[in-house]
């Protein structure tokens, strides 16, 4: 009985002792990763419908969408489409609903960051890629164009300013704050709800910025640049505007 048990402890280290190592350098050595593996949720605007089904299927919220109507359109367009990827259940059934197959689950599992904020990824519409001429890099001007604008003359163009570097990330911005203006006007309550909880506070900021065009435009435009900014500028508001509706309650129970 004794030598049995001494063999069969042997036979089991002899084979732990020959068996490959599995260990592999990590991170110098990428583990290899099934095609079933669910790492980063990854979203492409370029097939998103904004039917908003994955939204409603997903059980923790992970996902929000905003979206506008442009001039002259009936299709909805994606103005803003975030993950936070901290609440993720990596149940796949946002992948599953989706009509487009817009979204699918990456092989990208290093998703840790030294900020909290970082975690959430926020898609914009992308950036329409400028023309430049051939020789310098990137794609060549039609012959359409060249054709439909003929080059300056030297003395011309030497008079004219070259344009600032910042330009083309300046009209990005401002498309993004139209597209977020247009939306925050035909439906504020939608859009507000990304900022407030309490209902009767987005109908009371609802209201003041359906009378307020400029405060709307800088709302919209902090919405874009940064959110928390637009979370603490919106509670400033829903305050300062219960506090008028307490101080003008005090005047009406006054006695005349």
């Amino acid at each position: 009985m004794f030598g049995k048990g001494l063999g069969k402890g042997l036979a089991i280290t002899l084979k732990h002792a020959l068996a490959m190592d599995i260990t592999i350098q990590y991170p110098e050595e990428k583990p290899f990763l099934e095609d079933r593996y669910r790492g980063s949720l990854v979203y492409q605007y370029e097939k998103c419908i904004a039917c908003g089904l994955c939204i409603k299927a997903c059980p923790n919220r992970v996902l929000a969408l905003e979206t506008f109507v442009p001039e002259g359109s009936k299709r909805k367009q994606v103005a803003r489409y975030t993950i936070d990827r901290q609440y993720c259940l990596f149940c796949n059934l946002c992948v599953e609903i989706c009509p487009t197959a817009t979204l699918y689950f990456s092989h990208d599992f290093e998703l840790t960051q030294f900020r909290r904020e970082d975690i959430k990824v926020v898609y914009l519409p992308p950036q329409p890629s400028p023309i430049v001429p051939a020789g310098i890099g990137g794609t060549e001007a039609p012959p359409e164009a060249a054709a439909a604008e003929p080059a300056p003359a030297p003395e011309e163009a030497d008079k004219q300013p070259a344009p600032p570097p910042d330009t083309a990330e300046g009209a990005k911005r401002e498309r993004q704050v139209e597209a977020m203006q247009a939306a925050l006007t035909k439906n504020p309550q939608k859009i507000l709800a990304k900022l407030v909880q309490d209902e009767e506070a987005i109908e009371l900021l609802a209201a003041m910025l359906g009378k307020d065009t400029k405060l709307s435009s800088k709302l919209a435009e902090l919405m874009i640049a940064d959110r928390d900014k637009a979370q603490k500028l919106a509670a400033g508001l829903i305050t300062k505007v219960r506090k008028a509706s307490a101080a003008e309650e005090v005047k009406t129970d006054e006695p005349s």
